[in-house]
């Protein structure tokens, strides 16, 4: 899709502002829109978003017009099919089509190949700030090609910030060798919330006491507050029956009302205030038709008035054609005269003109035809230049034959005075020494440091290269030993201190039930049972014995049981704060057990962890007793000094190649140097002089022989030319003879001829002016006979009287056919009017009819009986139904408010509600629900005064409502804890994720945006920059450009303006490649060349227009420097929209 024209009929500053983009037929589809700062030109670029995707709901655009008459429109050219779209700022049909008729928005959708308008922006809309950040971005990644390409491709310019944030974010939330992560203040502050829950929680029966009373003061106000509102829904329902009774009155009264009209219509279907219009219309009517007939008479009677012989109209139309004969016998009275005297001249110029070709000849004779004279003319011309060009060839062939004589005897001078050379050249050129020379001095660079980083790698675990051990355990594996041995360090103080502490609450507890059973009126549960036993073993004596003495000891016993249960239902209180007290001891030394066998497993997997950390560090040497953060610190170094030495031995594996050239080129200089050299550096520059010598005295001896050569090759080409102009030359003359000869025989000698043949022209144009003259004479007399003749018989036909001459005769007939003419056009106007009132007279009786046929149509709504036929009539009858219409219309809003008052379906439901209701009733019943309700209202106070007491009971005790604040608390930070862990899963994931996307992005498309990238880096740059390359840098590719010298550079050595380069070449294959899969969108640039200097300036230009060839790209600018750059370096110059204009 592109845009064909664009409009801002109402937009920003714009209005009625029309781009036209043309056909791109042909041409590259490249356009500038040129203005001054503030001109417009970015709020150009927002009115074509605001086309495809809909105005926002506050647009900023709306200063000068309001946001509501905003309007953009465009005509699109979608793959030839021209469509025009316009865009409103409405909320729904906002996008219409040349007919103004709305469309869906999938109109324009199903053109944006899915983009989003966030997407359109990153992706084809490039500014200052895009560029900025599309070259931190280049920075930022180091190179990696993968985020470069990825980003490039899907418009995000700060691709690595975002990846960065996003891995930032993650380890904020969470870090496993950091403490100052979220989860982990959520896990200290999770620990010490239950170290507060075992320090608080005590006994909590007086608030659970205090709590029952809470509960049953507020059941109480529920009960209270239910009644008043009972009584308040009582109040409500009588104020409803005391309205509704008046509505039920004016319902009965409208139903009378309207009882006799029941067969009126429910709605007039015309407007009664039209009535008055048709009374009017009907006597208009009559007197229009009326006023018509007395017209009609009228005229009737001037036509009867006229003459009877206006039939004949023969007479104009007979003068009228001969209008042009008597025009041409005026001409012949005035002209003939003088085309006689034009043909006598013309006779005696022709034999002044034929004088200079000889004597005695016939001027006739040797009239030629302009064809005739322009074919000698140019025999004549065609001799003149060959004689020309052959003696300029003649002269030439001369000059260079003496050239390369001399030429030839510089050259034997030349090769006499060389020597042979030490074809030291040949050497250097066979082995490529230019290219060589710097991918030596580099993997020299490379290697060396390569090596010296193995060798830094291996000191800081005091070995050599060669020497470094396997080390046993991965990086993971002991970072995984060190987080083991620190959360098992963790638990294990964990598990003492509940160890510590179980202990002292269970002692705790001891001491307070020892002191409870200290106090004497306290009785025991074995005291108890001690009693009870005793009692029923009375009971059984007495039963054995039934006599005094055993009814004495059990009643005694009795007693003593009555006494025990009366003291122990005393201390109630205290009896279950002791069994509490007990039961609660015994499970903190329950708890205490558990701790300690924790604390016993995990002091032996701590010492688990250390003996693997011990037994792996012994296999390399290292003593026994490291500390695992120790052990995991000199894996890590032992992994980076085995990777040091690992891309050591790649680095010269990779350059071993490039040093055997070299040491193959050094092999071939020795000899020819004839000295001793020690590297490929000093025989290079040893080469030098002797590569500079060799090379001056080839190139003198080729320049020499180049050009004898050349002079040899033109004199050959000269020789032929000449020989060809000489012949051409002689048959040009032949041909101007032979000419001659065929036009006019031998009558003229051609040399005579061949100064000039004006005479010949002379006597053509003469000859023609004669006979020309000659002809017009002759036509003008005949006219002259034909008009008389004419005239003659004009007048006998009309019985007109002939003059003394033809001109009087004409005279007298033109004014008999002028007042025949009159007469007819006075019959032609009676005519027309009678016609005019007929067709009005016939209009007014259609009217009437018409309004007749309206009078039948409104009628026929009412009853038959009423018979309506006249407008009076008609007017009554609506009068009468306009009063029942609303009679009808107040009763159903009466029955609707009585309805909606009751709540009841039908006004017999209604009836039923009200049918024992009196104003005396109502009243007598609200004053008792009025009594009621201030009675209700006193209990609910009551109830809540009881409510806010026990409430305030209950803050005295604050042990389990701290315990409950508490574990509030520790539920809440359970809650973040997980929430953190799962956003840190979401973060982590999600960033490993976008590497693989871009990894695998990276791999399917690296060929072709590559190679498209290459193409216009180089074209931006100016070839300072050949190339582009990958090297491996473990599972990343990073970005290697290659300079013109041949050197491999990489981004962070480039110039801030280069990597803006570099990111816009990027953004140019990414457009390529959308391209490549179908999707062709309009492309802008907003003023993004500022930082180019004039030639890279240019080669953007150029890239632009490649854009331009297989999409529509639209560069906007305030330079008018970049206008004259584009229109002078583009092969087609771009389409250049001054907003000025």
């Amino acid at each position: 899709m592109r845009l064909r024209s664009l409009t801002l009929e109402r937009f920003g500053h714009f209005t009625d502002q029309t781009y036209d983009f043309a056909n791109a037929a042909g041409r590259p589809d490249f356009h500038i829109i040129y203005g001054p700062n503030e001109a417009g030109k970015t709020t150009t670029m927002e009115a074509v978003l605001r086309l495809f995707y809909g105005f926002p709901a506050r647009d900023g655009y709306g200063f000068k017009h309001q946001r509501k008459n905003l309007c953009v429109g465009a005509l699109l050219d979608v793959d030839g099919q021209l469509t025009r779209l316009t865009r409103l700022p409405t909320k729904t049909a906002n996008l219409l089509d040349a007919a103004g008729q709305p469309l869906p928005e999938s109109a324009m959708a199903q053109h944006l190949a899915g983009l989003s308008l966030a997407d359109y922006r990153s992706l084809l809309c490039l500014d200052d700030e895009t560029i900025e950040k599309g070259g931190e971005e280049i920075a930022q990644a180091k190179g990696d090609i993968g985020r470069l390409l990825f980003s490039a491709a899907a418009g995000v310019a700060d691709l690595t910030t975002v990846l960065d944030r996003v891995q930032a974010s993650a380890d904020d939330l969470y870090h496993k060798t950091r403490r100052k992560t979220r989860v982990s203040e959520l896990k200290r502050a999770l620990t010490d919330i239950d170290r507060l829950i075992r320090d608080r929680d005590t006994s909590a029966s007086a608030w659970r006491s205090l709590k029952k009373a809470l509960s049953d003061a507020q059941q109480s106000e529920a009960a209270m507050r239910a009644a008043r509102d009972a009584h308040h829904d009582e109040l409500t329902m009588l104020a409803t029956w005391r309205r509704a009774l008046p509505l039920l009155a004016q319902v009965d009264a409208l139903t009378a009302a309207v009882a006799d009209f029941a067969d009126y219509p429910i709605a007039l279907d015309y407007d009664p205030d039209s009535i008055v219009d048709m009374v009017a219309q009907d006597q208009r009517i009559r007197a229009d038709m009326q006023r018509l007939t007395d017209e009609l008479s009228d005229l009737a009677a001037q036509r009867d008035a006229l003459p009877d012989d206006l039939a004949d109209v023969s007479l104009p139309d007979a003068l009228d054609a001969l209008a042009d004969l008597q025009a041409r016998d005026v001409t012949a009275r005035m002209d003939v005269d003088r085309r006689r005297a034009t043909a006598d001249d013309a006779a005696r110029a022709m034999a002044v003109a034929v004088a200079p070709l000889g004597d005695g000849l016939d001027p006739l004779a040797l009239v030629l035809s302009p064809e005739a004279i322009d074919a000698l003319d140019a025999a004549r011309l065609t001799q003149r230049e060959a004689m020309r060009v052959a003696e300029d060839q003649l002269r030439e062939l001369g000059a260079l034959t003496q050239a390369r004589d001399d030429a030839q005897a510089a050259f034997d001078a030349i090769c006499a005075k060389s020597s042979a050379g030490t074809g030291i050249t040949a050497i250097l050129d066979q082995h490529d020494a230019a290219r060589l020379a710097p991918a030596h001095a580099t993997a020299i660079a490379a290697v060396s440091r390569a090596q010296q980083e193995a060798q830094i790698a291996c000191d800081a675990l005091g070995v050599q290269v060669d020497d470094l051990p396997a080390c046993p355990t991965t990086a993971g594996q002991a970072q995984d030993l060190v987080d083991r041995a620190a959360r098992l360090s963790q638990e294990l103080a964990q598990a003492e201190r509940l160890v510590a502490q179980h202990q002292a609450d269970a002692t705790a507890g001891d001491a307070r039930a020892a002191v409870l059973l200290d106090d004497a009126a306290l009785v025991s549960e074995v005291a108890l049972r001690d009693l009870l036993a005793a009692r029923d073993q009375r009971w059984a004596a007495h039963r054995a014995a039934f006599d005094d003495e055993t009814a004495d000891a059990f009643a005694a016993a009795m007693m003593q049981v009555d006494t025990a249960l009366g003291a122990r239902a005393a201390r109630a209180v205290d009896l279950g704060q002791l069994r509490q007290i007990q039961q609660s001891a015994a499970e903190d030394r329950a708890r205490g057990q558990t701790a300690t066998a924790e604390a016993k497993r995990l002091s032996d997997q701590i010492a688990d962890v250390q003996e693997h950390i011990d037994t792996a560090a012994q296999s390399v040497g290292l003593p026994a007793g490291l500390a695992p953060a120790d052990w995991r610190d000199w894996v890590t170094r032992h992994g980076e000094a085995v990777a040091a030495r690992d891309a050591a031995r790649r680095t010269a594996q990779q350059h071993q190649a490039t040093l055997d050239r070299a040491d193959a080129l050094l092999d071939a200089l020795r000899p020819v140097l004839d000295r001793g050299v020690i590297d490929l550096a000093a025989a290079l520059d040893a080469a030098q002089p002797l590569v500079k010598a060799e090379q001056a005295t080839r190139s003198a001896v080729d320049l020499a022989r180049a050009r004898l050569d050349a002079l040899q090759t033109d004199l050959d080409q000269r020789r032929q030319q000449a020989d060809a102009a000489v012949a051409n030359r002689d048959a040009a003359q032949r041909a101007w003879r032979a000419r001659v000869a065929d036009l006019l025989g031998d009558t003229v000698d051609p040399d005579r001829l061949e100064p000039s043949l004006t005479p010949l022209r002379t006597l053509r144009h003469e000859d023609d002016r004669r006979r020309a003259a000659e002809s017009r004479v002759a036509t003008m007399l005949a006219d002259q006979a034909q008009f008389a003749q004419a005239v003659s018989a004009l007048a006998s036909d009309h019985d007109v009287p002939e003059g003394a001459t033809t001109t009087e005769t004409y005279v007298r007939l033109r004014e008999a056919s002028q007042a025949q003419a009159r007469a007819a056009e006075r019959l032609a106007s009676l005519t027309a009017q009678q016609a005019q009132a007929r067709t009005q007279l016939a209009r007014q009786q259609e009217a009437q009819a018409e309004l007749a046929a309206r009078l039948v149509a409104m009628a026929a709504i009412f009853p038959d009986r009423l018979a309506v036929t006249t407008l009076d009539g008609l007017r009554q009858v609506t009068r009468d139904a306009v009063r029942v219409i609303s009679d009808r219309a107040q009763l159903a809003e009466s029955q609707t408010a009585l309805l909606t008052e009751l709540g009841v379906r039908n006004i017999e439901q209604a009836r039923a509600v009200l049918a024992d209701v009196t104003r005396a009733g109502l009243d007598t019943r609200t004053d008792r629900a009025q009594s009621a309700l201030a009675e209700a209202e006193r209990a609910l106070t009551a109830a809540v005064e009881a409510r806010v007491a026990a409430a305030a009971a209950l803050t005295q005790v604050t042990g389990d409502a701290d315990i409950a604040q508490l574990s509030e608390q520790r539920a809440t930070l359970e809650l973040e804890l997980e929430s953190a862990i799962i956003d840190h899963l979401e973060l982590t994931l999600g960033h490993r994720l976008a590497d693989q996307a871009i990894r695998r992005y990276r791999d399917s498309h690296r060929g072709a945006m590559m190679t498209a990238t290459e193409h216009c880096f180089a074209t931006l740059t100016g070839g300072a920059y050949s190339g582009l390359v990958t090297q491996s840098d473990g599972a990343a590719e990073t970005l290697m450009a290659i300079d013109s010298s041949g050197v491999a550079k990489g981004v962070a050595d480039m110039s801030k303006g280069t990597r803006f380069q570099l990111y816009l070449a990027l953004r140019a294959a990414a457009h390529a490649q959308m391209v490549a899969q179908g999707t062709r969108l309009p492309f802008f640039c907003d003023d993004i060349f500022e930082t180019f200097d004039e030639t890279r300036t240019s080669a953007a230009c150029r890239m632009m227009e490649q854009i331009g060839r297989s999409g529509q790209a639209i560069y906007l600018t305030h330079h008018a420097h970049v206008v004259d750059i584009a229109r002078a370096v583009c092969d087609t110059p771009p389409m250049v929209h001054n907003i000025q204009d």
